[in-house]
């Protein structure tokens, strides 16, 4: 699970086909070697959040496509970060929504239970 794990390259595809429900894609190259790819179905499906290996699928529904791609376009380190532990949690986010010195606001911010699932992440990634 990639936890604040930044973004290196990104491909972004609009397109048209006569199979699949969706026609925005997002792939993410990762610092750690990993791959994203977020697909924009128009209704997320029930298992929208899925990791294999070191690649992590996620989908978000067509109107949540304009805030990704802007956050990539417009932002000079972008992160990405991937959870499921008890809670699923998929988020493209700015290189201080996640920093350590944060870890305690963003429970306040984003929910408790967010804040406390990402610093449990943190720990079992680190063996702590």
């Amino acid at each position: 699970m990639p936890i604040a794990d930044k973004v290196t390259k990104y491909f972004v595809s609009v397109d048209q086909n006569n199979y699949q429900n969706w026609f925005r894609q997002i792939t993410l190259q990762l610092e750690s070697g990993g791959t994203v790819y977020i697909g924009f179905p128009k209704e997320r499906p029930a298992d929208w959040l899925q990791f294999i290996g070191s690649a992590t699928s996620l989908f978000m529904t067509q109107d949540e496509f304009a805030d990704v791609y802007h956050i990539l376009q417009s932002e000079s380190s972008v992160y990405f970060t991937a959870l499921d532990l008890g809670m699923q949690v998929g988020i493209v986010h700015t290189d201080n929504f996640l920093a350590e010195n944060n870890a305690d606001e963003l429970g306040v911010r984003a929910g408790q239970k967010l804040g406390e699932l990402i610093l449990r992440a943190r720990k079992q990634k680190s063996g702590a």
